[in-house]
């Protein structure tokens, strides 16, 4: 009769988890019987070495050896490999986010990010909380990581996940194909001609949408300069994510560009949806989000750079 009380946790390691809370935590506000909604990044309750490790380093492997962190992705995917060793660890940096969880004795926890996950299993095991305990899979694939023992539901983006984790034990009734969820603002109807003079892009021309990540990958760079040989009029607006680095290299890179090219560059935005909406090509990196976002915008792609 009170409602039930939403705790969703996500981690800003890569901005996706992030962005499929933001667009559950959107959402619950028109579920009824849902009290209260509260969207946690896990990471501002971890210990410093964690958010290196799983911002920092993440940042600096995906964006400076893309090679190496495939490498370690492909070698770390087996299922329950050295799980007792990482929970473990895991614990020891979050006791925060423990007592956290602890406190808000949420009727329902819903977890983008593996790390909560773990967490949330770890204490459902011990009975230190009582929640239901659903796994949102922000990837097309499930990798090993993403894999807990107490949970209510998972929650995935294509059949084949959910055939790979019945293959591995996991009950039928509790993995739902779901999709990655994405914000409610790009089920909106969008006025095309009036966002184009919102952000002063000519109606005629086509845009080209580059899309460099949260961290603004260097590698983005290497794309620009091959747009600079674009033979046909365009403009191409670079989103530079959280980068100010990145922001100043594209703007000194295409000071040079000829006439019929219109460059721009534009730090990390919320209004993705928008630009989509407006756009006729992305490029850009396939993480599960923006796939996601991309197909639900109808926009055709070139994906770079796949882990």
């Amino acid at each position: 009769n009170r409602g039930s009380k939403l705790v969703i946790l996500s981690a800003s390691s890569g901005s996706g988890h992030t962005r499929a809370g933001e667009a559950l935590e959107a959402a619950a506000a028109d579920v009824p019987g849902i009290a209260s909604v509260r969207h946690i990044d896990v990471l501002e309750y971890g210990s410093a070495l964690l958010g290196e490790l799983y911002a920092d380093l993440y940042k600096q492997m995906v964006s400076k050896t893309p090679s190496l962190w495939g490498w370690w992705y492909d070698k770390s995917d087996t299922p329950w490999k050295g799980e007792h060793f990482r929970v473990a660890m895991e614990r020891f940096q979050m006791k925060p986010l423990m007592e956290c969880l602890k406190a808000e004795a949420a009727d329902i926890t819903i977890c983008t990010h593996f790390l909560p996950s773990d967490i949330v299993s770890y204490m459902l095991q011990h009975e230190q909380i009582s929640t239901r305990h659903a796994v949102v899979v922000t990837d097309l694939h499930v990798h090993a990581l993403w894999l807990c023992h107490q949970f209510e539901r998972y929650f995935v983006a294509t059949d084949e996940s959910s055939y790979y984790l019945r293959q591995i034990g996991f009950p039928d009734d509790r993995v739902t194909v779901s999709g990655i969820p994405i914000h409610p603002a790009f089920s909106q109807p969008m006025d095309r001609e009036a966002l184009r003079k919102k952000y002063d892009v000519a109606p005629s021309m086509p845009v080209v949408l580059l899309s460099a990540g949260t961290f603004g990958m260097e590698s983005s760079i290497v794309a620009i300069r091959a747009l600079m040989h674009m033979q046909l009029p365009a403009q191409i607006v670079a989103i530079c994510g959280k980068n100010d680095e990145l922001l100043t290299e594209v703007v000194r890179a295409t000071e040079a560009a000829p006439a019929h090219l219109k460059f721009r560059a534009v730090p990390y935005t919320s209004d993705i949806h928008e630009w989509m909406a407006i756009s006729d090509l992305f490029i850009g990196k396939p993480g599960g989000l923006t796939l996601s976002e991309a197909m639900a915008s109808a926009l055709p792609m070139i994906l770079l750079n796949p882990i």
